[in-house]
């Protein structure tokens, strides 16, 4: 050992019989032997902990932080205005004489007179569902002049597809106003289906009312 290893090897043997010395309780007999330190070094390596928990799967986004859109179809802009000879169909009677069905897409939209039943304030709230569709499906075409839509909670578009076939859209409405797609001349239809998308935060649409107009 030289000179320079054996003052410091005598330098920490003595440090370490001073703290035996000043200590007190059991260490005052230094009853460990001494190692030298080993090399100190940058490098470390991870030892795996068996008890640790695994790690955690990456979350999955439920399907409400997807964000559909409405199919395509002809854009139109959307108006406050019903033709001025336009007159509103009483849904709630149509319905309850059978001359007029209403179905959903929602298999838990239990009562969908909410949404034609002539009260704003009234509402149905989807299943996570979005867009919300709803068909309204007469015995016979008539020739319709307007639709109006209100939704809440959200802006909102919306669509009406008329017999299976055309599609009119309204591609941003602002949330809690009410919104017409108008045929001044009329348009004749059998069935009628309106989709309401909701297009914030998720996908559980509000829809407050659906009026048609001939």
């Amino acid at each position: 050992m030289g000179t320079s290893q054996r003052a410091s090897f005598l330098g920490r043997l003595l440090s370490h019989a001073i703290l035996c010395s000043v200590v007190p309780g059991g260490l005052s007999s230094c009853e460990y032997e001494w190692k030298d330190e080993p090399a100190k070094s940058e490098n470390r390596v991870a030892v795996a902990n068996h008890d640790a928990p695994p790690p955690a799967e990456e979350e999955k986004k439920p399907a409400s932080a997807e964000r559909p859109v409405l199919a395509p179809g002809k854009d139109v802009p959307g108006t406050d205005a019903v033709p001025a000879n336009a007159k509103r169909l009483n849904l709630p009677e149509l319905a309850q004489n059978s001359a007029v069905v209403v179905t959903s897409n929602d298999p838990g939209y239990k009562d969908p007179t909410l949404v034609y039943d002539e009260i704003e304030t009234s509402l149905a709230k989807s299943n996570d569902i979005n867009p919300l569709k709803v068909t309204f499906e007469f015995p016979a075409a008539r020739t319709l002049k307007a639709v109006k839509v209100l939704s809440t909670y959200s802006d909102y578009g919306w669509a009406i597809e008329v017999d299976g076939g055309n599609r009119h859209v309204v591609d941003a409405v602002i949330d809690g106003e009410w919104s017409t797609i108008a045929w001044p001349e009329g348009i004749k239809a059998k069935k009628l289906t309106v989709e309401v998308l909701r297009k914030m935060r998720d996908n559980y649409v509000h829809l407050n009312e659906i009026e048609i107009y001939e």
